[in-house]
């Protein structure tokens, strides 16, 4: 997965204050048992265990307790496991034997603001350790927020405007102090700060948000609409938007302003959310936990803490945060994601009961595709076609621009089905909505070259799939047999060959690059393509097939092109005076 440039420095700042972490004293020393435990947390951690991963590393702190190296590995995986009970205890432990990883002591403070023991806070934080460059951000975000819990309005807000932060982390900043005055009743510097971290902000949905809330406040009621609406009209799907439009339609009265815990999270919200949208790895866990100790109802935390667990391969800690996230405008798209977990995980029948159960409370249209896709994968094909073709007929009478994508999936449950002229209809109206999208060009081009239909129009779709899409092993596949219907062998040949480089797995592709060696006299390397294909768990109908050829040598009821260009080559010479 690649990622853009400027997550170099980032990575390297949350990373930095890590490095020290194998300075500590090991637990290899303090005996047997304890190693032995250690073995067996770092065992359960390399296979993605991270409950027994933290079990692991407790059972070995508790034989060595004060060991430094023990200690943060028993915090990081509690909170990796999701238990910030045990977590917040274990910070306190590390604290204790000096915070290796410099986790602890944030995680404390964390913990303390959110128990608005402000005091405690600022003590945490002042006697913490030196800092790498992110960590020192999120050390001073947390500080200036317990001095305004604390009373201390006027050193908070003082501290923010001496803050400085790495130039990536800037916007962030710049909301930080938009909530310190907010919070302290400086109404006009609130609206400036706002308005620059909406302007300067990398994802302006936070800003988006906290400024919204800030003009409802303040009964600038037009002027939080006009926000709102600018923001859906290039965010059409965000629940935060629709539900703070519907809010205001209706005349309700504005949320309450956060309080200082709340607005604590939202301020180290964005850093580790840019963080988690860069880098997948267990640190940008660690600082979304912080998040979620602070707000646990925060919605979008979860929801980010849950896309994250899932792209560092902790899908049951996924699960659960999608689970809990609270009924309101995020539960929907909580439920979706949880429906593609489910499936992911090999709980397809709990998916789609769950993905039913959406149709039949919303009949919303992302529930409909989301149920269709469902029994298509599970080859309920007819159900799933009028789930596609009633989405299809929403969209054309709300006079939407068609998808291709719905047409397409229906085309493909219809072939499926052997019902070609439905099929037939449903990819033809794909490409009238997107007629240069290559899948939808190989796949009919496809089939009407192997049905022997409309072979002109069939090559050249094919050739302009392959034009746009050069690298695709698929569409080179169709190239080459397209080459191979027409009868250009040669053609064919060196098409296929690229195919099965491009997709060496593809049973498919060596199946026809054995066929198409066959007509041109590589008999040898036809058998060992047929083989190789029939080793790559081909369809059964592909078997059938590739076992006839292997057994007898050559496809059934094909003449060999060589064969026959070598006959009438010696018709020619017997003919010769």
């Amino acid at each position: 997965m690649s990622f853009p440039v400027r997550i170099l420095p980032l990575v390297l700042a949350a990373t930095a204050l890590t490095s020290c972490a194998g300075t500590a004293s090991g637990p290899v020393d303090e005996g047997p048992s304890v190693y032995g435990a250690f073995l067996a947390a770092r065992y359960a951690g390399v296979n993605r265990d991270v409950g027994g991963a933290a079990a692991s590393y407790v059972r070995a702190l508790d034989q060595a307790p004060g060991n430094a190296t023990l200690a943060d590995r028993a915090f990081i995986t509690s909170l990796l496991a999701g238990d910030s009970q045990s977590a917040a205890g274990l910070a306190h432990t590390t604290m204790q034997a000096g915070d290796p990883s410099r986790l602890a002591t944030l995680y404390v403070a964390a913990d303390q603001i959110a128990r608005r023991d402000y005091r405690d806070a600022i003590t945490s934080l002042e006697e913490a350790p030196d800092y790498g460059p992110f960590n020192a951000l999120m050390r001073d975000l947390l500080l200036q927020w317990a001095l305004m819990g604390d009373g201390q309005a006027v050193a908070a807000m003082d501290a923010a405007n001496a803050t400085r932060s790495p130039g990536f982390l800037s916007s962030h900043l710049w909301l930080h102090k938009a909530m310190l005055a907010d919070v302290a009743g400086e109404a006009a510097a609130a609206d400036d700060a706002y308005r620059t971290a909406l302007y300067s902000a990398v994802f302006p949905r936070l800003a988006t948000e906290m400024y919204g809330g800030f003009l409802e406040r303040e009964g600038r009621f037009e002027d939080a609409r006009a926000l709102y609406q600018t923001s859906l009209d290039s965010n059409p799907t965000d629940p935060f938007l629709r539900e703070a439009l519907r809010r205001l339609d209706a005349g309700d009265r504005p949320a309450r302003r956060p309080s200082v815990p709340q607005m604590t999270s939202r301020a180290l919200f964005g850093p580790a959310f840019d963080l988690a949208e860069q880098a997948d790895m267990d640190l940008s866990v660690i600082y979304l936990r912080m998040v979620q100790r602070l707000d646990t109802d925060y919605a979008p935390t979860r929801m980010s803490l849950a896309a994250t667990l899932q792209r560092i391969s902790l899908p049951e800690a996924a699960l659960a945060e999608y689970a809990a996230v609270a009924d309101g405008p995020y539960r929907f798209a909580a439920d979706i994601e949880l429906s593609w977990l489910l499936v992911q995980t090999g709980r397809t029948e709990q998916a789609t009961r769950l993905a039913e159960s959406l149709v039949a409370q919303t009949n919303a249209r992302e529930a409909r595709v989301l149920l269709a896709n469902l029994y298509r994968v599970q080859s309920r094909c007819p159900d799933a076609v009028g789930l596609y073709e009633q989405v299809i007929d929403a969209l054309e009478e709300a006079g939407e621009p068609g998808d291709w994508r719905y047409h397409y999936f229906a085309a493909a449950c219809q072939y499926d089905a052997d019902n070609w002229p439905a099929a037939e209809a449903h990819y033809l109206s794909a490409l009238d909505i997107a007629p240069r999208e290559s899948t939808l060009l190989n796949d009919l081009g496809y089939f009407w070259i192997d049905r022997g239909e409309r072979l002109d129009e069939a090559f050249e779709m094919i050739l302009l799939a392959a034009e746009l899409d050069p690298e695709n092993g698929n569409v080179i596949d169709s190239l080459g047999w397209a080459h191979y219907r027409l009868g250009h062998f040669e053609a064919a040949v060196e098409a296929l060959e690229r195919a099965a480089e491009l997709e060496p797995g593809s049973a498919t592709a060596n199946y026809h690059l054995g066929d198409a060696y066959w007509q041109v006299g590589r008999e040898l390397e036809a058998g060992f393509q047929w083989r190789r294909a029939l080793d790559l768990e081909p369809r059964p109908d592909q078997r059938e097939g590739l076992e006839f050829r292997i057994a007898n040598g050559h496809p059934p009821g094909e003449e060999q092109h060589f064969a026959a260009d070598n006959r009438q080559a010696a018709d020619d010479a017997a003919g010769e005076p």
